[in-house]
Order: structure tokens, then sequence, then C-alpha cells
């Protein structure tokens, strides 16, 4: 059965990426010729003009991904497929109408048409466009888990606490996996428990445990998932190397190039100088309204730690009511009683983050970086988490990997982890992928998530062993169907389920 799935899955996502993908582009054409006839024959403009919707797309699908039927949640899919076609058919379009513009043509263009019948095309393309989208995912996720049942999986980990952070993460992506059981790590039949599974989460082990755990797993060839600690994320970076015969991992130290500097500098100053330029009737707009909410500041500013511990004043938009002296110290909750109604707006759409442009201007923030956090957080998470004092390697900046794929009230290991991923990783074109990739964050619904709203239900953590009558019992088989039913319920909802 495994074998069987090994071939059908690979196959699936091939097959349905490359319908999916044909039809946005034959959408897009077949609209776009309508009044562009030139684009039915084998004309310049018409292979120059496929040329760079094939690059465009491919491109997008890189930065954004595509179809990952089974990898990613519908959700999180839709939101990289609609991303990746509006910026494709966008830069598509804009190419063909400079391609129409001909003055010594009398059947082209004398200027630059930018609103005129072919945009009318364009957003119905892009409509269609959407609904084959949301069409191919309802299909292939059908098809993909009518042949993939959740997999059961065990969580091996050193306390309750820990299994209850991390239980819910596992059942955010139920389709996925179903966690029947938690053990910790010291149970008597450990290693007679893992061979019951085919998916193992490690987390919250001691070194030495964990390693061989981990060779025990990969002995039976389980699939495994470790929790990150700070030397994964190390070694997670490292270069294979050779000397003589003997293979090493070579670390090399992290840190920008001067000309990494000069450049990253430089986009920070345009792209902060622009976005104040083309986002200021916004800027003016909540001005206005956040004064006529409660008469308050327009600004709330704030101490902030950056590289090197540095401290420096943030600016964002005011969303707490006026005179609240909690509101610079503790984090937002669930429900919180002091954000003023124009504030919850403002923190929904990120609106309230947009001043910080002005912050990168002055060189005190960067457009990417890690997450800038109050001098009280850093201080107390410091003391928790030794590893979260390595993100002051790098300037912070207003987006990142933790701003996006973390949520507010991310808690700070993760929040380091997230960090120091971006950290090591660090390239010009990594920071370009992730000021793209930031639009995703306004299609999640849990990226303001406050403080307290997490579901902690979790299985209880076994610590003794099971009788041999319990160890046969059918309890897994039961699990496992009825995360089949419950499945079968959610496929029928819509796809950002």
């Amino acid at each position: 059965m495994q074998k069987k799935r090994s071939y059908y899955n690979p196959v699936l996502r091939l097959i349905s990426q490359m319908m999916l993908y044909v039809s946005l582009f034959l959408l897009f054409f077949g609209f776009m010729s309508i009044s562009n006839p030139q684009l039915l024959h084998l004309s310049r403009t018409a292979v120059t003009t496929m040329g760079v919707f094939v690059v465009c797309f491919s491109v997008m699908l890189t930065i954004y991904g595509g179809l990952d039927v089974g990898r990613k949640t519908r959700r999180s899919v839709f939101t990289s497929l609609v991303l990746s076609t509006f910026f494709t058919d966008a830069a598509t379009y804009l190419f063909l109408q400079v391609m129409n513009v001909n003055p010594n043509n009398p059947e082209a263009n004398r200027t630059l048409i930018l609103f005129g019948e072919d945009f009318l095309y364009l957003c119905i393309a892009f409509v269609l466009q959407v609904a084959v989208t949301i069409l191919a995912i309802i299909i292939s996720y059908r098809l993909y888990y009518k042949k993939n049942p959740p997999k059961r999986c065990l969580l091996i980990t050193s306390s309750q606490e820990l299994a209850g952070q991390i239980a819910p993460k596992i059942r955010s992506f139920r389709q996925r996996f179903a966690l029947a059981e938690v053990v910790h790590y010291q149970c008597p039949d450990l290693k007679e428990t893992i061979k019951r599974y085919n998916t193992i989460f490690l987390a919250g082990i001691p070194d030495t445990e964990e390693v061989q755990l981990e060779a025990y797993c990969y002995g039976l060839e389980k699939s495994i998932y470790l929790m990150a600690e700070l030397e994964d994320v190390i070694s997670s970076c490292a270069e294979g190397t050779v000397l003589d015969d003997m293979p090493f991992l070579h670390i090399r130290p992290t840190g920008m190039t001067p000309m990494q500097r000069i450049v990253k500098r430089g986009l920070d100053i345009l792209v902060s100088g622009l976005g104040l330029i083309i986002t200021s009737p916004i800027l003016l707009i909540t001005s206005i309204l956040i004064k006529c909410c409660d008469g308050g500041s327009v600004f709330f500013r704030q101490k902030r730690a950056t590289i090197h511990g540095n401290v420096f004043e943030i600016i964002k938009f005011r969303t707490m009511y006026s005179g609240n002296r909690q509101a610079d110290s503790l984090s937002a909750r669930v429900n919180d009683d002091r954000i003023t109604p124009v504030g919850r707006y403002l923190r929904k759409y990120r609106i309230d983050e947009l001043p910080q442009l002005i912050n990168v201007l002055k060189g005190e923030m960067s457009l990417v970086g890690p997450r800038p956090e109050m001098l009280e957080n850093v201080h107390r998470y410091t003391e928790e988490v030794p590893e979260f004092r390595y993100r002051q390697r790098m300037k912070a900046g207003i987006t990142g990997l933790a701003q996006i794929e973390g949520k507010y009230n991310t808690s700070p290991k993760d929040k380091a982890m997230l960090d120091l991923l971006y950290i090591e990783n660090f390239s010009l074109s990594y920071d370009f992928k992730l000021i793209l990739r930031t639009l995703t964050v306004f299609f999640r619904r849990d990226s303001t998530e406050g403080f307290g709203q997490q579901d902690t239900s979790c299985p209880v953590m076994r610590t003794e062993a099971l009788s041999g009558a319990l160890q046969d019992s059918p309890d897994a088989k039961n699990i496992s169907q009825r995360r089949k039913k419950q499945h079968k319920k959610s496929s029928s909802r819509d796809i950002t389920a």
C-alpha cells in the first residue's frame, strides 16, 4: 500500500499542476486575444508575451509555492496560487500593452493604454482563473485524501506542558496527521510503541536520548519530525566538505558582506521612500480616523531592541485608547478592551505597521529582519530562551520569516528559531522573496491571534508501559476511522478549511 502511494502521489501532483497551469495560461491568452488577434499567430508579440507569462509564473511559483497537494493547507495553496496568478497576469498585461505601442503603425496604439478594452478582458480572465483554481484545489485534495488518510502519529516528548503546545500545531493539519498517542521519552516500552506508527514527532528530548531515538527511527524507516533547536538551525545551514577522505560539516560565521550591506540599505531607502509616498492617502485617512475616535495622539511610540541590543523608538499608528498605561508594557490579548474600534481594523489589516517605514528611512530598522521586540520582552525572553539574544545579530525589520510564518502570540522560542533561520540563510534574493511573501499574511485568519487564544487540548502523556492486551487493542484503528469520518465532513466545506 505504501509503495502504491509513493507512485500515486507524485503522479497526482504532476497531473493536477499541469492541468491547472495550462488552464490559467489558456484563459489569460484566450481573453487577451479577443482584442489582440496577433496573439493567435506566430508573431513576435505572441512569442515574447507567452515567454514573459511562463517566466513570471515560474518565478512566482518559486516564491509563493504552487499546487502542493497534501503538503500545505488548502487555504495556503489557494493564497499562493492567486497571488502568483495576479502578479503574472499584471506583468504580462503590462508587457503586452507596451508591445502594442507603435506611433508609426496605424493599427497599433500611439500611446500606452492601461485601462482600455484589454483591461476589462484581463479582469474577466482573472476571475475565471480564480474559479478554476478553486475547482482544481477541491478536486485535487479530494483525490489525494481519498488515497491518503491522515497519518497516525506518535509524539515523544519530555512533559505534558510541551505536548500541550505541540498538539494543536499537529491538529491544525488534521487531514495530514492524526495524533494518536503521546509518550514520555523514558517510557519502558517506547521502542515497541514506535514500531506501531509511521510518523514520529520528537520534541524537548535531551540531546543524547534524541540522537539515539533518531537513529532508531531512521533504521525503521520512519518519517521523523524534530522540533528545531539552536544546534539544528546551525547544522541545517552547514556545508558538506571532505578533508582528505574524512567528511566534515563546515559552518561559516554569519554576517553580511560590505556589498550586501550597501545594497540592502539602498533598497531600504528606495522602498521606504516610495512606500511613504504611495501610501500617503492611507496614512492621512488613518490619522484622521484615529484622531476622531478619541482625540488622542495619532502615533504610538515605544522603545524596541535592534542589532547589537541598540534601542530605538518604533513608530506605529495608535490602536489602543489614549492614556492607557498598560498599553506600553503589555502585549495585546484576546478580546483586549484596550483596543479601540478603529484599532481593531488597523491591526487586522496591518495598517498600524505602515509608519514603521519612517524607522526604515531613518536607518533604525530594515524592510526585512528579525521581529523587533519590546525591551521588557527581550529581557524576559532571553532568560527563558538563551538563544533569543542571537536574533540581535541583524537589524530588526518590518517583515521577516517570523512575521510571515509566525503569529502575534508565537512562543518566544519559536520566534527565535524562525529569526535565526532567516539570519543563517540570509541573502538579498531571500529578502526579495520574503517581501513578496508578506502579502500572504493578509489572507491568514490567525496572523493577529492574541495571547491566550490557543487550543491546549492534548492526549495525556503516557509514562508507563502498556500491558500486552492493551498493546494489541484496536484503539488506534478507531482513532484513524474517526479521523476519516471527520475528514469526509470537512472536505464538503470550502477550500479555506
